[in-house]
């Protein structure tokens, strides 16, 4: 078994680091793997096992729970998986929870709202937000995006205000971007942001909520909505 690598590749110098296989011929192809899903680590408080929850409501038992462990001995927050189901294990409608061992991943970027937004000094534009949704108690989004090479990319989201039943958040492209035509271009890039624990004056409706998105890109002002459980 090869010990678990980083893979540099020219995207990844300024967000997120791949994992390559430790079972298989480096690579990810359909036939190594029969599902993949983002997902959330979760740890025992005890330091036991590792668990993972993916967004769409499973709950997977690591074969390889070391394969994600850094060289600090930490593991990372949020990861896009490819998974490669234990013997005797079937896919099943029905069925949420399942043996599995890691095949390859990527770690996705992972953080809090922020609560000093009249803090950030930039705000670059989007070339696009290609996906967003709510999961595990996180909003996750797929991003494009112009960036300059070299430099670090981030970007935050806060609380713009609350309506009803509605979250108005802002994403901010915060640090990396380009205002020039010299550039390089991320394609469908995810991150995730924390949901916060509790909403002030917000109105849940059948114990969920809205949470609509905008953020700015070259032309427009992009806006997205997603409805999420809200039980607090």
């Amino acid at each position: 078994m090869k010990k678990i690598k980083f893979i540099v590749l020219c995207l990844t110098l300024i967000m997120v680091p791949f994992l390559s296989s430790c079972i298989d011929n480096e690579g990810s192809s359909s036939s190594s793997w029969d599902f993949s899903q983002c997902a959330t680590v979760n740890q025992s408080y005890l330091g036991g096992g590792i668990t993972l929850v993916t967004d769409n409501g499973l709950n997977l038992t690591l074969t390889n729970p070391s394969y994600l462990k850094f060289k600090d001995g930490t593991y990372p927050t949020r990861i896009i998986g490819y998974y490669k189901l234990a013997d005797g294990e079937v896919l099943k409608d029905g069925k949420t929870s399942y043996n599995v061992t890691i095949v390859s991943a990527s770690v996705i970027v992972t953080k809090d709202f922020n609560q000093k937004s009249d803090t950030l000094k930039n705000s670059y534009n989007l070339t696009s937000i290609d996906a967003f949704y709510i999961a595990n108690n996180y909003i996750t989004v797929s991003l494009s995006f112009p960036y300059v090479n070299g430099k670090n990319v981030s970007f935050d989201m806060y609380k713009q205000k609350v309506g009803n039943d509605t979250l108005y958040v802002t994403l901010n492209y915060s640090n990396g971007g380009s205002t020039g035509t010299a550039y390089y271009q991320a394609e469908q890039i995810p991150y995730s942001f924390k949901m916060p624990t509790y909403i002030d004056n917000i109105q849940p409706k059948n114990d969920s909520i809205w949470v609509k998105i905008s953020a700015k890109s070259t032309y427009e002002t992009i806006v997205k909505s997603a409805r999420c459980k809200y039980e607090y």
